[in-house]
């Protein structure tokens, strides 16, 4: 059985039923196995010619896949009034194939190491503000390099243009997003420190889109001896807080007292010819976010955010309210690592060409968004109603196997609003052992996908059932 939420995704894209369907076969039994390589997520010899077979063909390609996806976010944010827009980049290391895939392959180039193998993704992840909830993708780049690839210093870097250089992806993420979603009521694009860039202060804002913009560059600031850093340091501390921080290679899971400054100021235009066009200086509020010493751990260097926005900040509130979005940025993060090794494991792919690794790429992130969907229903205060993942058949069985999954006791019991989201998250959790009591924390990603494998193949069995 289709997905609900892959069925249909490529009608009038791919151009062959017998196509559509594989991919929307393909793209259920990721999600339903939680694994993106072929050998884990095939049950028979069959389908699994069936995968390879779809993947190796050239009537079509990432590209058509993209947009497949980004139909899918267009219908998702309907109904959502302000939107977070997540962005940011990861490299698919695909090195210990190499021998295997050939560097003559065109879709695969050097990554961070050049001696490695592989190529780049750049997806906007939009997230509906009141509940942050991810709900699609309103972009996705993917690129290689040549490995016969120009220095900076051969290419004459700081006198190219921004729209040939790498890093107006960053810029055109936002660009493209505001052509597919004309009718958000308001956007807010946040982006890490590689998207401190001046054309992307001056060229994205609109009456309905905002920048929140960590800084990366110490910038001059219009009639002012001082510049952006040193700005900020003469505030005079707002308050202070405390922040939930993700953990991730570099910190830990903490929760970080902060102190708060902000002020408005006038962005000086930088000195470069390639800049003649824009504006002489930009408004914007400059945030201060810094950790202090008291609940930094041993060995580790303090939190500190300076963010540019174009939100106006009347208050406190308001300021603590953009670093909330801010924090957000950890979602992406996630979802890189839910891909990866923690989840779907597309880098082990035995996938033989560029093209149908990209191609495997593309249907990996809206398998995994899914899941991700799933486990961040059980966090959010706000339920999502389980028709976000679920069919109508679906739920109505979710809801026989409580009768059999529930104790007696309270504590036994689902806790979350009947037919939300979290509701049946819970439900697939218990099925793979996970015990149900919130003293013993949420479920992860494994117990959700191996509860997903049960489920489906439950409710497989009860259909059958019911047919006969």
């Amino acid at each position: 059985m289709i997905h609900k939420k892959f069925e249909g995704l490529y009608n009038d894209i791919l151009h062959d039923p017998r196509i559509e369907k594989r991919v929307e076969k393909v793209m259920t039994d990721m999600f339903t196995f939680g694994k993106a390589v072929i050998n884990k997520f095939c049950n028979t010899n069959t389908e699994k010619i069936g995968a390879y077979r779809m993947f190796s063909n050239e009537s079509f390609s990432h590209e058509d896949l993209i947009r497949g996806t980004l139909k899918s976010c267009i219908t998702s944010s309907r109904e959502s009034e302000h939107l977070l827009c997540l962005q940011d980049t990861t490299e698919l290391n695909f090195t210990h194939h190499i021998n295997r895939i050939g560097k003559g392959d065109k879709d695969i180039g050097p990554v961070t190491k050049d001696s490695n193998a592989g190529f780049y993704c750049h997806p906007m992840l939009i997230v509906d503000a009141q509940d942050i909830m991810p709900i699609g993708f309103s972009y996705i780049k993917l690129w290689n390099r040549l490995w016969d690839k120009k220095s900076r210093h051969e290419r004459i870097y700081q006198s190219q243009r921004i729209e040939e250089k790498e890093s107006y992806r960053w810029i055109d993420s936002a660009l493209k997003t505001k052509e597919i979603l004309p009718n958000a009521t308001m956007l807010t694009v946040i982006g890490d420190r590689e998207a401190d860039i001046y054309e992307e202060l001056a060229l994205v804002p609109d009456k309905q889109t905002h920048l929140l913009i960590r800084s990366s560059i110490n910038r001059r600031i219009k009639d002012s001896d001082k510049k952006l850093f040193e700005v900020l340091d003469s505030e005079e501390q707002k308050t202070t807080y405390e922040l939930e921080l993700k953990g991730n290679k570099k910190r830990k899971n903490r929760i970080a007292k902060m102190t708060l400054k902000y002020t408005k100021v006038k962005i000086q235009k930088p000195s470069k010819k390639n800049l003649q066009t824009y504006p002489d200086f930009i408004d914007l509020w400059a945030i201060e976010a810094r950790e202090l010493k008291e609940t930094v751990p041993d060995k580790e260097d303090p939190v500190l955010w300076r963010l540019l926005t174009t939100h106006e900040i009347n208050s406190n509130q308001d300021a603590l309210k953009y670093i909330g979005w801010y924090s957000k940025r950890w979602l992406i993060e996630e979802l890189f690592r839910i891909i990866k090794s923690k989840g779907f494991e597309i880098e082990s792919s035995q996938l033989e060409t560029g093209a149908a690794l990209k191609k495997l790429l593309v249907l990996t992130l809206q398998s995994a968004l899914l899941v991700m969907q799933l486990k961040l229903a059980m966090s959010i205060p706000h339920p999502v109603k389980a028709d976000l993942s679920f069919t109508k058949h679906q739920i109505e069985f979710i809801a026989l196997l409580h009768k059999q999954i529930e104790g007696k006791t309270l504590k036994q019991q689902n806790p979350y609003p009947k037919k939300s989201l979290a509701w049946c998250a819970w439900l697939i959790a218990r099925l793979s052992g996970w015990s149900g009591y919130q003293t013993h924390g949420s479920p992860g990603y494994i117990s959700l996908k191996n509860g997903l494998n049960i489920f489906h193949n439950k409710y497989d069995g009860y259909r059958i059932a019911m047919i006969y």
